[in-house]
């Protein structure tokens, strides 16, 4: 017997009459962070917007989503149109962004996607149709003040090439039991619209789950040892790492491979990320 509604349709029946001009319909676009160690500095992606809204102001590369086109699907799109980077790149899922004001054209609701790039794929880097120019800036989130009700921290991205400086101060207090983020512009050159919720969260995340996520990896050759682990690791959270410590954290996600290299005039391990270590059955 099929299954009917209160009304007495089946579901082909309720498909086929659904009306779904009785809603309007937001717009979707997508939002990459794309980040790199360039010269043993942290470094993000940002595009000059060739028009209007925010007309000549930096922002993260990104895009619409088509009606018919799956997110993840739109962010490589607008990656190779925006910045001539490909579908090669590993990306994860990091926020929706959703206030109804926050676009001026119109109800806009954006998902950001993060990603961390080996500096050696990123030679062919250049402003795509929809971007007036592409640049790496330096970034850094550096704490200013901190107690038990607030902390203080300030970001700040600086293209040497272009002689840009941006800086944002982060202002992040305890309400009862939870934190109120907010941000204040310290420099005349601004990030567009919101994104500057976007990045202070990609450098939360890499600052403080870069490994556990996996992310770290994907800036490693595919077999490295632990001491370049540790050496992109300390660049990513800009300060040193207990050795000990790092390394017994990544070890379960770690397959050893057999392989050694010639480091310091003694053989090294190599090693490689396992992405399937979260399903592992191991007695930590």
């Amino acid at each position: 017997m099929e299954i009917r509604n209160e009304q007495g349709q089946t579901e082909k029946e309720f498909l086929e009459a659904y009306d779904d001009s009785r809603y309007r319909h937001p717009s979707n676009t997508v939002d990459m962070l794309l980040l790199s160690v360039i010269d043993r500095k942290l470094s993000i992606l940002l595009i000059k917007r060739r028009n209007f809204p925010w007309i000549n102001t930096w922002a993260l590369p990104g895009g619409f989503v088509e009606f018919d086109e799956d997110l993840e699907d739109a962010a490589f799109r607008e990656l190779k149109e925006e910045t001539n980077l490909d579908s090669s790149i590993y990306f994860r899922q990091l926020y929706t962004l959703g206030k109804a004001d926050r676009d001026p054209r119109t109800r806009v609701i954006t998902t950001a996607y993060i990603s961390l790039v080996p500096q050696e794929n990123i030679k062919n880097t250049k402003a795509g149709d929809d971007a007036k120019e592409a640049e790496w800036f330096e970034i850094k989130k550096v704490t200013k003040n901190l107690d038990c009700n607030k902390k203080v921290s300030s970001i700040v991205m600086t293209s040497k090439d272009k002689d840009v400086r941006i800086e944002y101060e982060i202002s992040e207090k305890v309400l009862k039991n939870y934190i109120r983020k907010s941000s204040k512009l310290l420099s005349k050159e601004r990030i567009a619209g919101d994104h500057i919720k976007l990045i202070n969260m990609a450098m939360d995340m890499l600052q403080t789950r870069v490994a556990a996520s996996g992310l770290l990896f994907s800036l490693l050759p595919e077999e490295f040892t632990l001491k370049e682990a540790q050496d992109v690791y300390e660049t990513i959270i800009g300060g040193k790492t207990d050795t000990r410590n790092f390394r017994r954290g990544i070890m379960k996600m770690l397959n050893r491979t057999g392989h050694k290299k010639k480091t310091y005039n003694r053989d090294s391990d190599l090693y490689s990320f396992n992405p399937l270590y979260e399903y592992l059955k191991e007695d930590l």
